[in-house]
């Protein structure tokens, strides 16, 4: 009588009761309701970023992983114009990538996951990758020299230019016995 496909009228049990993800303490997770199916892609991660699923559209599957510890989606649409009303349900929430609300080629919903603060600029000497919420404690190192790849004296390590560029670079014939002689 838990089967979703329950027949009153059965005599025999055939093998064929089917149940819910719920009923086997599982989640569903499905994506399906609109059009253009073939430009619908998603991940979900947990909150550190491993990969507990992802797929399509039509999608439907029963997955244990506990998203009450939060996890994130990531929605793309190849087209780049939304989902078209496909909608991916995860438990009692549903996601969709609107073309008006998001940019319509991708948006990110991050569920109950702690914020971690930190430096988010992959250029800066201190950067987390862990970090969700960029706190402003940023710092980089201060290189001196050259930055103007004309002159010898070019660093292309410089951040800072401290006048330095003295001998500029003329490119052409150094023979003297050339007819070309620069």
């Amino acid at each position: 009588a838990d089967a979703t496909n329950y027949n009153a009228d059965a005599t025999l049990d055939d093998g064929s009761c089917e149940y819910t993800c719920e009923y086997n303490g599982l989640t569903t997770v499905s994506n399906d309701g609109g059009s253009f199916q073939s430009e619908v892609s998603w991940t979900i991660t947990d909150c550190s970023g491993a990969e507990l699923m992802a797929g399509g559209a039509p999608f439907s599957e029963c997955s244990d992983f506990d998203f009450s510890a939060g996890y994130v989606v990531n929605m793309n649409d190849s087209w780049g114009d939304g989902w078209n009303g496909n909608v991916l349900t995860v438990g009692a929430d549903t996601y969709t990538l609107d073309a008006i609300a998001d940019d319509g080629s991708s948006a990110q919903v991050v569920v109950g996951c702690p914020e971690i603060p930190g430096c988010m600029d992959a250029d800066a000497t201190n950067y987390n990758a862990d970090a969700t919420l960029d706190d402003g404690s940023c710092e980089t190192i201060i290189v001196f020299g050259c930055q103007n790849d004309f002159y010898l004296e070019y660093n292309p390590e410089a951040n800072l230019d401290d006048g330095s560029c003295n001998t500029l670079i003329v490119y052409g014939c150094m023979d003297l016995e050339a007819f070309n002689y620069n």
